[in-house]
């Protein structure tokens, strides 16, 4: 069905910053810390497991992939107290804690994320390529559309803001 608005590409940055606060958001125990570097063709996660001492930890990764309506993250070169490496089934054991209504794990040691947690429902895009570039990421989206979002109002009229910030 044709949208309102249409495009063939979109390309979009992420800024990095605004995703670190994101994801310590949904930060679960046992992990204390966690903190997102990117860097220009890699994103480095780092940051500590509480079991009994604090562990330090840090995981590359090198590449997003994109896969339609998903990004598939593998983790690699998994390492602990700033060069042990840590045996990727770990990472498996961790899969019960994972928020699932953001991200789901999959064997090989990869997160998948889906977009739909992320965009309006009056959007529709793909994902076609993922880039970690300084300081964020640089996305393009494939042919995808927009409409203008449905009315709360049955009559189309919009209510007033101040409303919907006290409820």
């Amino acid at each position: 069905m044709p949208r309102l608005i249409q495009w063939d590409t979109l390309d979009v940055r992420i800024n990095g910053d605004k995703l670190n606060a994101f994801v310590q958001t949904m930060r679960v125990a046992p992990i204390e810390r966690l903190q997102l570097e990117f860097q220009n063709g890699r994103l480095r996660v780092s940051g500590a497991i509480r079991k009994i001492i604090s562990v330090p930890f840090s995981v590359d990764i090198p590449e997003i992939l994109a896969n339609g309506r998903s990004m598939r993250v593998p983790l690699r070169s998994a390492s602990a107290f700033g060069g042990i490496p840590i045996p990727q089934f770990l990472f498996g054991l961790m899969k019960s804690r994972l928020p699932a209504h953001l991200v789901r794990y999959e064997e090989p040691a990869t997160l998948v994320i889906s977009l739909d947690r992320f965009l309006p429902t009056f959007i529709d895009a793909e994902i076609q390529k993922i880039w970690i570039i300084d300081g964020g990421l640089a996305v393009t989206l494939g042919r995808g559309g927009a409409d203008l979002p449905e009315s709360e109002e049955p009559n189309g009229a919009d209510t007033d803001r101040s409303d919907r910030v006290a409820q």
